[in-house]
């Protein structure tokens, strides 16, 4: 697949200098989709880690063109799911007793499908109805593998194309993902943002049963609403598409500013939508806690790149631990562009193809002429979330403006009424 679809591209990139861009536009078209759906049935097949790294591309509206966006989305909560009867062996299993004494009710229909686990709807005893997430058997042996195959061909890659070192990334990956293999671990995630979130009457984090949850397994409180791409869905049901853009980037600028401690895998699967609007927040596997210190030193970055203060930039940098080769910053001051400046100095909500490429030209030079040698991995899941929303803000043709967003988090308060 990845010699397919890259060799693709290099061929195309051949054509288009003796042709010129518009003799192959379409040819590109028709590679992207290509390798769009030959991408999402490499993924259904073999599953694990394939699956959420083409969630993530499914999401970036913002940068990829949309025949990736349409064929890699269905992979957000619509992944192929298991038999029912593979679910139910997992959760009795697990919490020891027969499916029919948890729960009165099992559907045996699954209400998503994911990378790692699907969710079945369920009623217990007393009435309540709750949400089952149940992880894939053998998914851990799967993981393993395809964090081995990632490995082979990052190094492939940061050895061909050297401005697309991945492997800092991968190491990040290596040891997230195996935290949200531990269900434990993700109900402390979502217990700690339920109670982040409790004085906010707009965002909604459902309630964890302990008693009903294992590694394996997670119950959790059942609550709908409208995927938060869903612009027909919000529509119908009397939801400003603006009001919810505006909400999405209040809310993680509180986790992420405020907080220190954020939800980092926000894709359309993992974000509903209730009139309001409000926010239902769900998946907490993948969450980020910040050392000591560290969200004060992102909202003064922040505020130097609002304020353009090129010194202050480059101390912001230092003070989280980048590092470069010369001792130089230049090419800190170039990343503080490409990390926030340019969007918040035109009042965008996202990034778009042309500016992505603009800064990824200026930041390959930058790095170039002064590699940058050390840099925190904390800040990598901050990047992976922006990148998210500002998907999501394409799909919802967002007009917020992130200064008007991010300047009361910076001076200590909330854009919202919580």
């Amino acid at each position: 697949m990845v010699a397919v679809i890259y060799g693709g591209y290099k061929g195309l990139q051949g054509l288009e200098k003796l042709a010129g861009l518009s003799r192959v536009a379409d040819l590109y078209r028709r590679h992207h989709r290509r390798s769009a759906e030959m991408a999402y049935d490499t993924a259904t097949r073999l599953q694990g880690l394939l699956i959420k790294s083409c969630q993530f591309l499914g999401t970036r509206a913002d940068i990829l063109p949309p025949q990736y966006v349409e064929v890699l989305s269905q992979l957000h909560d619509r992944v192929p799911s298991r038999q029912a009867s593979e679910m139910v062996g997992v959760i009795e299993s697990e919490l020891k007793r027969p499916c029919r004494q948890l729960f009165a009710e099992f559907d045996e229909r699954p209400l998503a499908s994911a990378s790692l686990a699907q969710v079945h709807r369920a009623r217990l005893h007393d009435g309540r109805d709750v949400a089952v997430k149940v992880q894939y058997p053998e998914i851990a042996g799967l993981v393993d593998i395809d964090l081995a195959n990632l490995r082979f061909f990052v190094n492939i890659l940061a050895r061909i194309e050297r401005n697309f070192d991945l492997r800092l990334i991968l190491r990040e990956v290596s040891k997230y993902v195996r935290l949200e293999l531990d269900f434990e671990h993700e109900a402390e995630n979502a217990e700690r943002i339920r109670d982040n979130m409790s004085q906010r009457s707009d965002v909604i984090v459902p309630r964890v049963l302990r008693e009903l949850s294992t590694k394996k397994v997670l119950v959790m409180e059942y609550v709908d609403g409208v995927k938060v791409t869903d612009v027909g869905g919000l529509a119908a049901a009397g939801i400003d598409k603006q009001d919810v853009a505006r909400l999405l980037s209040d809310v993680f600028c509180h986790q992420i500013l405020i907080d220190g401690f954020f939800h980092a895998d926000p894709h359309p699967g993992n974000i509903m939508v209730q009139p309001g609007p409000r926010l239902v927040l769900v998946d907490f596997g993948l969450a980020k806690d910040f050392p000591p210190g560290f969200a004060v030193g992102v909202a003064q970055l922040t505020g130097a790149i609002i304020a353009q203060d090129k010194k202050a930039i480059a101390d912001a940098f230092a003070a989280l631990g980048f590092r470069t080769k010369s001792g130089d910053s230049d090419s800190l001051l170039v990343l503080g562009e490409a990390f926030l400046g340019q969007a918040v100095r035109e009042g965008k909500s996202y990034a778009d193809r042309e500016l992505m490429e603009t800064f990824e030209a200026e930041l390959a030079e930058a790095l170039r002429a002064n590699p940058i040698v050390e840099a925190p991995s904390d800040l990598l899941l901050v990047v992976r979330v922006m990148g998210l929303l500002s998907g999501i803000g394409k799909q919802l043709d967002s007009r917020v403006d992130p200064m008007g967003v991010i300047l009361p988090f910076l001076a200590g308060g909330s854009t919202s009424e919580g």
